[in-house]
């Protein structure tokens, strides 16, 4: 309050941005009366849409279009969190369609990898268990005792199921080939006559007790009998090692005739190998950061993890899934350490319920469009089709600070005395259209028949008029929220002032990413996929990630009796130029686009087969069979695949950020910019997570909350994960 009673002006806030990071910072600046009473939060974004990386569209009959294959991992605890404030928030008609968070979030258990093994593409299909914790609800498994407790009971499990394996095929007489091959490994230790099924119990016996020693040292551990030094017992690690010793000494020459044997070895191995590397190095004590200027399979490397291990599907998945690729070159794969851990220790240890979740329609509907709806009700204006070219900084006072913001105001509106309205509706449920909604627009007609695209970056189209944000007047404080890659464009001189900024752009790499999406007449079974609804990574690159998708076409909007059967949605990255190139390289979009187009039919005629026998040609075996593909345009061959849709993500903005071995350090926390009256958010700043992801967008978006106003608002996992 000011003297005479009055109210205080309320501070202007600017959020530049519209992706997951930005969206998370308006909403909660705006989440209650008493923010609301303080902050005035205007959006400014690009275009004619939200969700940044995660943005999707429908197209032609209501056709669900992203971007790339969008899930939530069940350890999103503080994204979860923020969507169940958000459809609460809604509160819509329980006729609507995804009306409750319970139905906009569906569960899915089943993951799968590609493994080739001497030239023939094997897979490890695993299921994981349900649990009763409920996503962003349930608490955080965010203390030693916990992880380790449950990363030595899941390796207790893999091994009695490797002695169930072993024992169960000796004594079911089967696998004749295999049984031969271990006997002869065993014969040093059969005396004549002696029973297989003996000699196995007495092989496994050895590898019981040896983890037997371990678990007990383990135990003392977590009851706190040992000191958090005890943790680097050497009596424990040589017990580890000695187990790892035992097990490629006793089974390698059994591998190569038995790939669940193959799984089971090297699922152990990689287990081990980062319990004895998680105690070695203390890393609950130090911190996930003390291991980051390793690559991640270096690491496992030291500690032990066999080569086999090392080229495996197992240690590889984290880098495809992560498209962990310097330059998009799947010959140049590095991550660090730490966040690989992290990541797979959250996403296998403590996740809420079910492994992952995907959505009910498109991530635009399921995420952006609750989140715009939350934020717009709770006051927050968002100005669409507002492209930002710079931020002026100067230190005329002293204090480094954001003085102008320069935007491009890319179209008028047919009625300025009202904002635009972004969204559609398919099948009643509110959603981002692919295309701006062009007959709100006064040069809608001229730049629908130009084909111009207003989110390029790369578009020769700039804008109808510059606006120029001043501070004091304009804003107090600037949320920015787009990605790293862009910042060489936009902050030249915050660049220029500041060494920290600098180290940032040269330091935090992104690569470009591809994807496309078919539609098929078949289901999967008819296709020939046999084992559930999969995601499925470690296959062949550049694509190397697949998920069945069928699940959404409920939401789309096609009409019977010729309607598709199945959905899948292929990614990958895309092998490009280390920096993006200037606005004025206006064909490059074109180009790569093509060139995605192209890595997709490739795909589809050399490697489907081996996913989907039964959806190849008859005289071609291994080629698609092009006829599948929903709708028909009446080409032939590959023609059809023009009906499908694909994309390459190419802009600064659309580009993915790596979590490069030692590069964390170059991050730039949300609250220490260098500029008084300047926060950060996004996958790309320092949010203690590094992998390219929304939950670390979230979290980055919740920092730039408390940058913005003091206040400590929790995050989940913050003093055990991301600290």
């Amino acid at each position: 309050m000011t003297e005479g009673g009055a109210a205080s002006p309320r501070k202007k806030v600017v959020v530049l941005g519209g992706g997951a990071g930005a969206l998370t910072t308006a909403y909660y600046l705006s989440s209650t009366p008493e923010l609301r009473a303080r902050y005035e939060v205007t959006v400014y974004q690009v275009g004619w849409r939200l969700g940044g990386k995660g943005a999707s569209g429908r197209g032609p009959h209501g056709r669900i279009e992203e971007h790339g294959l969008h899930i939530f991992w069940g350890f999103y605890e503080n994204a979860f969190q923020l969507m169940r404030a958000c459809y609460r928030e809604m509160n819509r008609p329980a006729t609507m369609p995804l009306a409750t968070f319970e139905q906009a979030f569906l569960p899915r258990d089943l993951l799968a990898l590609q493994e080739l093994v001497h030239g023939t593409w094997q897979r490890w299909v695993i299921p994981f268990p349900s649990n009763s914790r409920s996503p962003g609800q349930s608490g955080s498994i965010d203390s030693s005792q916990e992880v380790l407790g449950v990363l030595f009971q899941t390796i207790l499990d893999l091994f009695n199921r490797t002695q169930a394996l072993l024992v169960g095929t000796a004594a079911e007489g089967t696998a004749q080939d295999f049984l031969g091959r271990l006997q002869e490994v065993l014969a040093e230790s059969m005396e004549r006559g002696a029973d297989l099924l003996l000699s196995v119990r007495l092989l496994v016996q050895e590898g019981q007790r040896l983890l037997e020693q371990a678990h007990v040292r383990v135990l003392a551990v977590l009851r706190g009998e040992v000191e958090a030094r005890g943790m680097l017992d050497a009596a424990l690690l040589d017990t580890l090692r000695g187990f790892l010793r035992w097990l490629w000494a006793r089974f390698t020459p059994l591998l190569e005739s038995n790939f669940l044997l193959f799984q089971m070895c090297v699922g152990l191995d990689f287990l081990v190998a980062n319990l004895v590397g998680i105690l070695s190095d203390q890393v609950f004590v130090r911190g996930f950061n003390a291991i980051e200027e390793m690559d991640y399979r270096a690491w496992l490397a030291k500690h032990g993890a066999s080569e086999l291990t090392l080229k495996s599907a197992l240690s590889r998945t984290i880098y495809d899934a992560a498209m962990s690729m310097v330059d998009g070159d799947p010959d140049c794969q590095a991550i660090g350490a730490g966040s690989a851990l992290r990541a797979l220790l959250r996403i296998g240890l403590t996740y809420q319920g079910h492994i992952a979740y995907e959505f009910a329609a498109s991530m635009g509907d399921v995420i952006f469009v609750p989140l715009y709806e939350a934020c717009r009700k709770n006051g927050v204006r968002f100005e669409f089709f507002h492209r930002v070219e710079e931020l002026v900084a100067d230190d005329v006072t002293g204090l480094p600070q954001i003085r102008r913001i320069r935007i491009g105001r890319q179209v008028t509106l047919k009625d300025p005395s009202r904002e635009y309205e972004p969204l559609i509706y398919v099948k009643n449920l509110p959603c981002w259209p692919s295309q701006p909604l062009w007959d709100q627009l006064l040069e809608g007609d001229n730049l629908l028949r130009e084909g111009i695209n207003l989110e390029s970056f790369y578009t020769p189209w700039r804008s109808v008029e510059e606006r120029v944000l001043e501070a004091g007047r304009d804003f107090d404080h600037v949320v920015f929220g787009i990605p790293v890659a862009s910042v060489p464009f936009l902050c030249p001189s915050l660049v220029e002032k500041n060494a920290a900024w600098r180290r940032m752009v040269e330091q935090v790499a992104t690569i470009q990413t591809q994807s496309f999406q078919i539609w098929t007449s078949k289901d999967l079974s008819a296709m020939g996929w046999t084992v559930g609804s999969p995601m499925l990574t470690g296959y062949v690159e550049p694509i190397d990630t697949w998920a069945d998708m069928t699940n959404l076409l409920p939401r789309e909007g096609w009409a019977q009796p010729n309607a598709p059967r199945n959905v899948a949605y292929f990614c990958g990255p895309q092998p490009g130029p280390r920096q993006p190139p200037p606005p004025d390289a206006h064909a490059f979009p074109t180009q790569e686009t093509e060139r995605a187009r192209q890595d997709a039919v490739h795909f589809l005629n050399h490697h489907i087969g081996v996913l989907w026998p039964r959806a190849t040609q008859p005289r071609a075996p291994g080629a698609f069979d092009w006829t599948l593909l929903v709708p028909s345009n009446g080409g032939e061959g590959e023609a059809r695949f023009e009906t499908q849709y694909w994309r390459a993500n190419v802009d600064p903005s659309e580009r993915y950020t790596l979590a490069l071995p030692g590069t964390f350090k170059a991050r730039i926390r949300p609250d220490r910019t260098g500029f008084a009256n300047l926060s950060i958010c996004g996958d790309w700043v320092d949010n203690g997570f590094y992998i390219g992801a929304a939950e670390g967008a979230v979290i980055s978006g919740m920092l730039a909350f408390r940058a913005v106003t003091g206040q400590r608002l929790p995050i989940s996992g913050e003093a055990f994960w991301y600290r």
